[in-house]
């Protein structure tokens, strides 16, 4: 059974704790990430584990998500799977950045509580392809234009006239 997330909590007390907490979120609730989409269909699982981490509060966790984006190429939706990770440390100052060990990146706590779908909506996005495009050719006119390139390189090799010569005098021996 797949739970939802809440959207906010209070990070401190979840250190304290030790707690760790899974669930999903409908892609329609990560406004931002839904513009670099085709489809909000769909939802991201997420996993955060609070704790601590080199005598800092911590917060690591992961995202995955299965997303329609639009292929730069042939402008069709295409699906692409999606997976960060991300390791906090939970500070209460500015100062405090310079101090944190480097396997950790600063996340400051500027209210008591603090949002989980904006951190999972900015892991995805981070996450996000430069350019999404199939690993195929994924329309007629790309294979027609990789066949005419394939044809171009073999008349540029300069055996090809040789080739040629061998294959005219094969056809007329037979």
């Amino acid at each position: 059974m797949q739970t939802q997330l809440p959207e906010t909590v209070n990070f401190v007390r979840q250190v304290e704790l030790n707690r760790t907490l899974e669930g999903d979120y409908p892609l329609t609730k990560l406004t931002r990430l839904s513009e670099a989409l085709v489809s909000e269909e769909g939802s991201v699982h997420a996993k955060l584990v609070f704790g601590t981490t080199v005598g800092y509060a911590s917060l690591k966790g992961s995202v995955s998500a299965t997303l329609q984006v639009e292929c730069q190429r042939c402008l069709q939706p295409q699906e692409i799977e999606v997976k960060g990770n991300f390791k906090f440390a939970l500070v209460h100052s500015e100062d405090d950045f310079d101090l944190i060990p480097t396997e950790l990146e600063p996340y400051l706590i500027g209210s008591e509580e603090q949002s989980i779908i904006e951190i999972i909506e900015d892991e995805l996005l981070l996450s996000l392809p430069m350019v999404s495009v199939h690993d195929n050719a994924c329309s007629d006119i790309l294979t027609e234009q990789e066949k005419l390139r394939r044809a171009e390189k073999e008349e540029a090799h300069p055996f090809a006239a040789l080739k040629a010569l061998k294959d005219d005098l094969s056809n007329k021996i037979n």
